[in-house]
């Protein structure tokens, strides 16, 4: 009886569904909006938490320049950081006169160049290695910035080799000249006289003496003035004098070969060659010196 009744029941449910229009939402309910949250604008400052402090924004590093390299230094160049206008800038300070202050503190009458000792005592141990003869003197003190702190004077080159008359000169001037007639001068010399004797002595002109350049009355203190420099005269074969002379490349005796030997062997030595001729105040001797220039740069003329 119950198992009759039950499918009754479903039936009759279904039917009431139908005539009273009963059915199921098309869809389910919609979903509510997501409330909106407020953004802060991108340049607000963010607050900190009570009892925390903020630094500062950190700004991005500022790259350094490059730093002025001892190349720079030397040449005089300027440093790759320089704008156009600081270069012209400090091309202008370079060039203008000291103010009436600078000029006042400034030493009219600056001493003589200080030496090294230790290279100052190599170089007189050198020299006198080789055989020369000489003396140490006083430091010498002249007007006009001249002089020489440790000069020395110079007789003799190599023991068989004099130095005519006498030279004041600085020791590294005096070792130069002495190991250039050891090295080469001497064998230059047997080679183009061969029926002379051997060299004897070197006569020079002018050793230290406070002079501007060219024993002019204005301009730039010569090497002379500082113990650098030396003029050749001549040279003496036994009691046989033969001075030095102007070179022509179409000269083809001896005495030419032999003077176009002795400037290229000068500069094997000395930093500056001035040759018989090389301009109109030498024309009949030989300028030579040891002063320093930039990169090892070396004047032969």
């Amino acid at each position: 009886m119950t198992k009759t009744r039950t499918p009754t029941l479903i039936s009759l449910l279904l039917a009431w569904s139908i005539v009273t229009g009963l059915t199921l939402p098309s869809r389910g309910p919609l979903p509510q909006m997501r409330p909106e949250v407020a953004t802060p604008a991108p340049d607000a400052e963010a607050k900190a938490p009570d009892g925390i402090q903020t630094s500062a924004p950190l700004e991005a590093p500022t790259p350094q320049s490059k730093p002025e390299t001892a190349a720079d230094a030397e040449e005089g160049t300027e440093p790759s950081s320089h704008t156009e206008t600081e270069a012209a800038k400090d091309k202008t300070n370079d060039e203008a006169e000291p103010d009436g202050d600078e000029q006042k503190t400034a030493p009219l009458d600056p001493p003589p160049p200080v030496e090294d000792p230790k290279a100052l005592t190599a170089c007189l141990a050198d020299l006198k290695a080789l055989g020369a003869r000489f003396e140490t003197d006083k430091a010498i003190d002249d007007a006009d910035g001249c002089g020489i702190a440790a000069p020395i004077t110079l007789t003799r080159l190599l023991p068989d080799v004099a130095l005519e008359p006498e030279a004041t000169l600085r020791c590294e001037t005096a070792l130069q000249l002495a190991r250039m007639t050891r090295d080469m001068l001497k064998p230059a010399a047997e080679a183009a006289f061969p029926d002379k004797p051997k060299l004897a002595a070197i006569r020079h002109a002018s050793g230290y003496v406070c002079r501007n350049r060219n024993s002019v009355e204005t301009g730039k203190v010569s090497e002379h003035a500082y113990g650098n420099a030396i003029d050749i005269a001549a040279l003496r074969f036994g009691a046989e004098e033969e001075p030095v002379m102007i070179a022509k490349q179409d000269d083809g005796t001896a005495e030419a070969a032999f003077q176009r030997a002795f400037n290229a062997i000068a500069c094997l030595y000395f930093n500056t060659v001035l040759s018989p001729g090389s301009d109109a105040t030498h024309q009949d001797h030989m300028h030579l010196d040891v002063v320093k220039r930039k990169s090892g740069f070396r004047y032969c003329r």
